[in-house]
């Protein structure tokens, strides 16, 4: 019984391990480590059925597993066109993903309140599309079911679909002085993490 609570103890320090974010003054790797290390996104699209308005929605998200470094820091969807939000962008593709650090263990960890600028966001903005390649899709499935086991198991016939986001702003905010509203998009995807 005691081997079974330590092997316990070592799956779930495997499957929540998370380093520390990079110094506020590495804005990239801030928002690249809340990409990697956050399970969910608030995905904003332009609704349509509520003619006018914006509409956001909690999604699960991942970029790679959790425990391994490997990252491309762009957000991947697993969605049904029966969903709203996918019925919104694939009428208009402009979309947000906004992310806090506060979706990570992060803030709570460090008693750092969400809306503190220390507790990093990260808001990855553009056109979102429809994975198709073979090893784009072979990452998406490889993140997002091992992060998200019962997304493996959903029903065949609503037509689950793989979706990226094709990034064309970055707005961050991760210490005070004021946020980031245009980082360096080619900067953020060559960013090679080290944490």
């Amino acid at each position: 019984m005691r081997a079974v609570a330590i092997v316990i103890c070592i799956v779930i320090s495997v499957f929540s391990f998370e380093p520390n974010p990079p110094h506020h003054t590495d804005m990239v790797g801030n928002a690249r480590w809340m990409v990697k290390y956050s399970n969910f996104s608030i995905l904003a699209t332009h609704s349509s059925f509520l003619e006018g308005y914006p509409f956001g929605q909690n999604k699960d998200v991942a970029d790679g597993i959790y425990g391994d470094v490997l990252s491309t820091g762009i957000p991947i969807i697993y969605t049904s066109p029966l969903e709203k939000q996918t019925q919104d962008f694939l009428k208009n593709p402009l979309v947000t993903f906004g992310y806090s650090a506060e979706f990570t263990h992060y803030c709570t960890d460090n008693n750092i309140d969400n809306d503190s600028p220390t507790c990093g966001k990260v808001m990855l903005s553009g056109e979102i599309e429809k994975v198709t390649q073979e090893e784009e899709l072979k990452w998406a499935r490889y993140g997002m079911y091992s992060r998200h086991p019962d997304t493996k198991h959903w029903p065949p016939g609503h037509n689950f679909t793989f979706y990226k986001l094709n990034i064309r702003n970055i707005f961050v905010l991760d210490y005070y002085g004021g946020p980031t509203e245009h980082l360096n998009v080619t900067e953020y995807l060559n960013y090679r993490p080290s944490w």
